[in-house]
């Protein structure tokens, strides 16, 4: 580079006389003489043609004038300066508090030997000393925790970072107070202590399969195209069923995998516990089980603790199926029967009785019979011989594990002080269910979402919250997803743009038909959703859809008389309106569309229509 130099800055001087390079490089003397290797050595010679040179190799320390010129060091000075140190000076100067103890110490600096007076400012052991009454405590702690600089840390760091340049009466309080309200903050640190919501276990059942809980297990190797497990778990009994499953399974499906695995051996259930999927949030699932008498208790938004019964037997069944099929995964169905078998004729902890004992009320048949009055305990033997007994038995057992469980989960929580009208933030889950798509990157999005308002309570650990209009959450959560609201801040509108209730935003595709109301009835429209199987078409107002989905085409109608795919157009426009105040409640039907031809067929048609005409 020194030698490029040379035709720049000595070109003068040194064209036309003969001159000597030195270098501490070795390997350039014998760059004139050397097969040019590089494109860079064929770079810099053409920068030196026309100079008579010769290249000498000189050690650095020998050539010490050039090499300490090559080793200069600028050392550049910095002096942290405060912009708004005039305004500062100046609202200080205004502040009574600040002129007051500025007289004092004027007149008595004896008596204030820690404060010194520097350009009209007071420094506190070589600190800016600021009123407790001065609105510049607010800038401050804004520049030293908000900014890019103070980088929103905590308060220990904020307070030391603040008390290196500026003191004032009450400062670690204040940074304390204003950290903890920091919106910022709020949402992007996690809670330090320990989960909100004590334990609140689910009544104990009265019969056995009158209370059951529901899961999938997903994600599967495919065996004879099913890749999913139904699991169905007794909350009494802790007895199970496990059903096969296609990928894409509907709530058609799956309500008659149901019906094949559980009603018809044990008829249906008073109430099902579920998560909030989508299969169990469809207007199918809930008829069904609605005209059954069923009553379906979905947990609380992305809060799977509520289903943990069923979650626990989900590991159980994959621990059972990872020791025989590990080899051959794609065989998993050909265990399920044997992995329920299992599952129901082995001790179960909370209870310490079998579940198909408790079911049938005698144990299951095994290798060897069984004597009676073999046992030892013989209250024990007539105990298990009375069906009624084993139950009585069972829900001693439960409500002594649930005791017990309560206690030592209760270690880990602690209660919550939330009420209707407070403010909190809300913890959104970053993971979804396998139906739902469209995933976000979550690795530096926000912890907590709000602050929103609790309008209700639900229940001892549930509260419901003011979500935006546009929100397509389920408004309840646990409490172990809030966090209360610190400071003055209003109601927030913002949620993540994929934040879902476990179901994707179903918007209408076809109307496939529609009939008249009679009476004061209004018209209704067979919808068929997009996204949704056939079989979750429902009846909808036609004004309401009108109303909610402004931008889907509502006059296209299936004829089912005609067997038409459009109806042909009767009534339009003004039309319309007329009908409607003769009582008339036919819809209105889009007009037939215009045809433009394309011009470069114009050519092609005129001369087609005279050959014809000829």
């Amino acid at each position: 580079m020194a030698d490029e130099d040379i035709h720049k800055k000595w070109r003068t001087y040194l064209l036309g006389n003969p001159f000597t390079i030195y270098t501490d490089q070795r390997s350039l003397r014998e760059l004139m003489t050397q097969v040019i290797q590089i494109p860079e050595q064929q770079f810099y010679l053409a920068k030196l043609l026309g100079y008579s040179y010769e290249i000498a190799y000189k050690p650095g320390p020998q050539n010490r004038v050039a090499d300490a010129l090559s080793r200069v060091h600028c050392f550049a000075i910095t002096v942290p300066h405060l912009v708004i140190m005039n305004t500062f000076k100046e609202q200080l100067l205004d502040d009574p508090e600040f002129q007051q103890l500025l007289e004092k110490i004027m007149a008595t600096p004896d008596e204030y030997k820690e404060f010194e007076i520097l350009n009209g400012l007071i420094f506190f052991k070589g600190k800016l000393f600021i009123p407790s009454a001065s609105p510049l405590k607010q800038t401050l702690l804004e520049e030293f925790h908000s900014s890019i600089i103070g980088g929103h840390s905590g308060i220990h760091r904020t307070y030391g970072r603040l008390h290196e340049n500026v003191f004032w009466h009450g400062m670690r309080g204040d940074v304390a107070q204003f950290v903890k309200s920091c919106i910022t903050c709020q949402q992007i640190k996690p809670t330090n202590h320990l989960p909100y919501g004590l334990l609140q276990p689910l009544p104990i059942p009265e019969r056995v399969w009158e209370d059951i809980s529901l899961d999938f297990i997903v994600g599967l190797p495919s065996f004879q195209n099913h890749t999913v497990i139904l699991v169905v778990v007794d909350r009494l009994s802790k007895a199970a069923h496990f059903g096969a499953l296609p990928t894409h399974f509907t709530a058609a499906k799956v309500a008659d995998l149901f019906v094949k695995t559980i009603s018809k051996l044990h008829g249906m259930p008073r109430s099902i516990v579920s998560d909030r999927d989508p299969v169990f949030l469809s207007q199918f699932w809930k008829e069904l089980f609605a005209l059954s008498g069923t009553k379906l208790r979905m947990s609380t938004t992305y809060h799977p603790q509520s289903d943990g019964q069923t979650e626990i037997v989900n590991k159980v069944l994959q621990q059972y199926l990872r020791c025989f099929v590990q080899d051959k995964p794609k065989q998993w169905g050909q265990f399920l029967h044997w992995a329920e078998w299992h599952y129901n004729t082995a001790i179960h902890t909370s209870t310490g009785l079998l579940p198909y004992q408790v079911v049938y009320g005698r144990a299951p048949p095994a290798l060897m019979d069984y004597i009676p009055g073999s046992s030892k305990l013989q209250a024990v033997d007539a105990m298990l011989s009375d069906r009624d007994s084993v139950l009585e038995f069972l829900k001693k057992k439960l409500s002594k594990a649930q005791i017990v469980m309560k206690e030592f989960t209760d270690q880990k929580r602690i209660p919550h002080k939330f009420k209707e009208g407070d403010l909190v933030f809300v913890k959104l889950r970053p993971y979804r269910q396998n139906s739902v798509v469209g995933r976000r990157i979550h690795k530096l999005s926000k912890r907590y979402y709000g602050p929103f308002k609790i309008i209700q309570a639900v229940g001892v650990v549930a509260f419901k919250l003011e979500l935006p209009s546009t929100s397509k959450i389920h408004p309840v959560f646990h409490t172990s997803q809030l966090k209360p609201c610190f400071g003055d801040a209003e109601m927030s509108l913002d949620l993540p743009p994929d934040a879902m209730d476990n179901k994707p935003c179903i918007e209408p595709m076809v109307i496939l038909d529609w009939k008249n109301g009679d009476g004061d009835e209004p018209l209704e429209v067979l919808v068929q959703w997009a996204g949704l199987p056939p079989e979750e078409a429902s009846w909808e107002d036609y004004q309401d859809l009108q109303s909610t989905f402004p931008a889907f085409n509502h006059e296209d109608m299936v004829d089912f008389e005609e067997q038409a795919d459009v109806m042909n157009p009767i009534v339009g426009g003004a039309d319309w309106d007329h009908a409607e105040e003769e009582g008339e409640s036919t819809p209105p039907i889009r007009a037939k569309r215009n045809c433009v031809r394309p011009k470069y067929l114009n050519d092609f048609v005129t001369t087609t229509t005279r050959r014809c005409k000829k």
